[in-house]
């Protein structure tokens, strides 16, 4: 998602791969929320391979995202300035933030009688403070960067924001923060300072092996069995999932992304379809249920993530040829545009 990574260089030959693994992220995105709409239509045959394989796929695929906006971070700070980035992000966050959750927020109160939630009037308005839906992570990311702009200016240092985002993420059930969008800034915070400071040492710029990825993944594999099973749980183990499936992701798409150049136009994309797919692949899902009477969970996922992917794509690029851009920033930025 451009404006998920932050990243106002993502289309250079340097950065290419955090597109493709940008590209690898939305995809987990949309499975993940038709998998969650297909186990609550009572679609799913098999509970518990959902389980793991929803355990498996958040306990990193967000904070992927989280980490890619933060390599970009110090960079668009130094050419923006604190003000300027502020202001862009409420171009190309906040605003599409606000048009979005409203467009969804009124076709689920219009179709609540067929959708697995009910949505009332209050849901939809409550959007300044408590998010509905995928569009949490939106606000959650806009809280991340002024507090982390805010938070730069007075200590001047990426080990200390580093630091500091490691201290709220320990501490963060003590701290007994009731707006859900600051303790998901809270949660979230120390994948972006992480990122923040990998950019700003440039260690992220390494070449890697197939041997790195394949070790990688078995260390991955073990974790997930180990957490999934309960040997070890607790919010170390947590973290440390995270960023390992992280570094798979960044590992996979420095070694392979070149061969799958399509993950590379779905990162480019990746904010559009982060915005519009919920409507798409549950749209798709109701028809197939409702009209069809399709309750195969093996059909509704693949082709609901196929439909959630691909129809976005096609949505959004429809929107582009319209010159329609203000479906997803604010005028002044346009679509994969100046998105830092």
């Amino acid at each position: 998602m451009s404006v998920m990574s932050g990243n106002e260089n993502s289309s250079s030959t340097q950065y290419e791969w955090v597109n493709y693994a940008k590209g690898i992220g939305i995809i987990l995105v949309v499975y993940g929320h038709v998998a969650r709409g297909v186990f609550h239509a009572g679609i799913t045959e098999n509970e518990r391979l959902f389980r793991l394989v929803d355990t498996v796929i958040y306990s990193f695929h967000m904070p992927l995202f989280f980490f890619l906006s933060g390599l970009f971070f110090i960079g668009s700070l130094s050419k923006r300035g604190a003000k300027g980035l502020v202001l862009s992000k409420l171009g190309t966050i906040m605003y599409p933030y606000l048009l979005w959750s409203l467009i969804q927020g009124g076709i689920a109160y219009s179709l609540q009688s067929i959708t697995n939630f009910k949505t009332t009037v209050v849901d939809v308005l409550s959007l300044f403070w408590l998010p509905q839906d995928q569009f949490w992570f939106l606000y959650a990311l806009f809280v991340i960067f002024i507090f982390y702009t805010l938070a730069y200016s007075l200590l001047q240092s990426v080990f200390a924001l580093s630091a500091l985002a490691l201290f709220l993420y320990i501490f963060k059930g003590d701290l007994h923060v009731s707006w859900p969008v600051a303790n998901a800034a809270i949660k979230f915070g120390v994948y972006f300072c992480v990122g923040m400071l990998l950019s700003y040492y440039k260690a992220i710029g390494f070449k890697v092996s197939y041997v790195w990825v394949i070790v990688i993944a078995i260390v991955f594999t073990v974790l997930q069995f180990s957490f999934y099973n309960q040997i070890y749980t607790g919010d170390v183990v947590k973290l440390t999932m995270a960023f390992v499936g992280i570094s798979m992701v960044v590992l996979f798409s420095k070694v392979f992304g070149e061969r799958f150049n399509l993950l590379s136009l779905l990162g480019r994309c990746s904010l559009e379809i982060y915005l519009v797919h919920i409507l798409f692949a549950s749209g798709f899902r109701i028809i197939m249920q409702n009209l069809f009477g399709i309750e195969s969970s093996a059909f509704h996922l693949v082709f609901g993530t196929l439909v959630g992917v691909f129809v976005s794509l096609f949505f959004t690029e429809v929107i582009k040829r319209l010159k329609l851009n203000f479906l997803f920033a604010m005028p002044k930025y346009g679509i994969n545009q100046n998105k830092t």
